[in-house]
């Protein structure tokens, strides 16, 4: 995988770590805010969402960039029956 692609993957963890810190966090400390929680829901939420996104994008761009080259490879008459 390229950097891009580990990027991606790195961003979408950290946003489940965050999401499993913040969903334990009432269990060491009681008088929390449920705003805080839902705030760190939101935010590694997000992280996911741009960590996803960016793989979506990568790898679809790769497929283009193959399926490209791959038409390139075979001719016109080839693909005819």
């Amino acid at each position: 995988m390229n950097a891009v692609k580990w990027a991606g993957v790195a961003v979408f963890l950290v946003g489940m770590v965050i999401m499993g810190v913040y969903s334990m966090y009432p269990l060491f400390y009681q008088k929390v805010e449920e705003s805080t929680i839902l705030f760190g829901m939101k935010i590694s939420l997000v992280l996911m969402g741009i960590g996803a996104a960016i793989l979506i994008i990568a790898m679809s761009i790769e497929r283009y960039k193959d399926w490209k080259k791959m038409k390139e490879e075979i001719s016109e008459e080839d693909l005819r029956p």
